[in-house]
């Protein structure tokens, strides 16, 4: 407190206190935001040039103008770029749906062959054995044949030959005879 101030009522004194309490918060502010406008100035310079007197100011406005035409420029150049890589992404785009559908209908096909070729053992099995049973049937009714011819032939010789008695027992039938020994004629001719 100054001299001034015992002089003072009470209540003059405690305003002034407040007043001097205020200005010093204020003084802190100004003091912080002086420190953060200057960091900011120096992190980001300012984008207009230092002088900014009429003079300066009627003399940037061509380069200006010709930085905005330039940069318009760029803008169409990067327009037209867009549109093309668009034109060729949508036509990959065409290419990939239609390889999807390809490959969906690929796959599906590749499924159907592969059940196909897990079926192919039991088919084939299957008509193996349909095969064979008609074999089977043929086989079994030519040995029914056989047997009965056997026995025909068995019953001719047996009555071609009723005087020899236990001498038709050891006739060979003639095919069987050529069978056994080839090197001898079938037919003996009297000589």
């Amino acid at each position: 407190m100054d001299r001034d101030d015992t002089n003072l009522p009470q209540t003059v004194v405690q305003e002034l206190a407040q007043l001097r309490q205020q200005i010093q918060v204020r003084d802190q502010l100004v003091g912080q935001l002086s420190t953060e406008l200057f960091r900011m100035v120096k992190t980001h310079p300012p984008a207009l040039p230092a002088s900014t007197s009429a003079r300066s100011a009627s003399e940037s406005i061509p380069s200006f103008q010709a930085e905005e035409g330039g940069l318009r420029a760029d803008l169409s150049r990067l327009e037209e770029q867009i549109e093309f890589y668009q034109g060729q992404i949508d036509k990959r785009d065409v290419e990939i749906t239609r390889l999807q559908k390809s490959c969906q209908v690929l796959s599906e096909r590749n499924q159907l062959l592969e059940t196909i070729v897990q079926e192919l053992p039991e088919i084939y099995k299957q008509k193996f054995v349909d095969r064979l049973d008609v074999v089977k049937s043929k086989v079994q009714s030519l040995q029914t044949e056989n047997r009965r011819l056997n026995s025909a032939l068995q019953q001719v010789n047996a009555q071609s030959l009723p005087e020899a008695g236990g001498a038709g027992k050891n006739l060979a039938l003639p095919a069987k005879r050529n069978a056994l020994n080839p090197s001898k004629p079938s037919d003996t001719r009297p000589g």
